[in-house]
């Protein structure tokens, strides 16, 4: 029994490796074909997924904003107590994707339509599709601090409202804070 599995075998090796050889760059377009769509369904769902992460991520909070910069503002050598206070001069906004087609009339005129990308995942409904987000911009700062009354200390606190908040120097006012604070 074993000589003769070995013996077919070896009967159809011989008569697949030729035919393999031959159509190698057809076998190679099958199996890629295979391999795409056996991954589409999951890679629509974890592109959905991702989608969701992202937008949960670049999701703009200005509390959570201005509580960490607080929290590494104290941490600052002699910066002391510090309270926080950011004015945006614009809030952040998506930009999405947009499909447009442009016609031609018999008259040669032209016009165009567009419509929004929509992305549905069947169970939880249907999303635009985000290009990006566009964070918001800042107007100014007011820092309260323990240290304001050292030059120095009131000189990293700015540099550092000023960097972190994409703002010139001149809109980050520093302050000492009272002790009643």
């Amino acid at each position: 029994m074993k000589e003769q599995w070995k013996e077919w075998l070896r009967a159809a090796q011989q008569k697949i490796v030729p035919l393999a050889v031959k159509y190698r760059a057809v076998l190679i377009v099958l199996l890629a074909g295979v391999l795409l769509l056996a991954s589409g369904g999951r890679s629509a769902q974890e592109t959905a997924a991702s989608a969701d992460v992202t937008e949960g991520e670049t999701a703009f909070d200005l509390a959570a904003f201005e509580q960490t910069l607080c929290d590494k503002l104290a941490a600052v050598d002699g910066v002391g107590r510090v309270q926080l206070m950011l004015s945006l001069e614009q809030s952040g906004e998506a930009v999405y994707a947009v499909n447009t087609r442009q016609t031609t009339g018999m008259d040669s005129s032209q016009s165009y339509e567009s419509d929004l990308t929509i992305l549905s995942d069947g169970s939880y409904g249907e999303k635009p599709v985000t290009v990006k987000n566009l964070l918001p911009t800042f107007r100014g700062a007011v820092v309260l601090c323990d240290g304001a009354d050292n030059a120095q200390v009131r000189l990293a606190v700015t540099q550092a409202v000023s960097t972190v908040c994409g703002i010139g120097t001149d809109k980050v006012t520093v302050l000492k804070m009272s002790d009643a604070s």
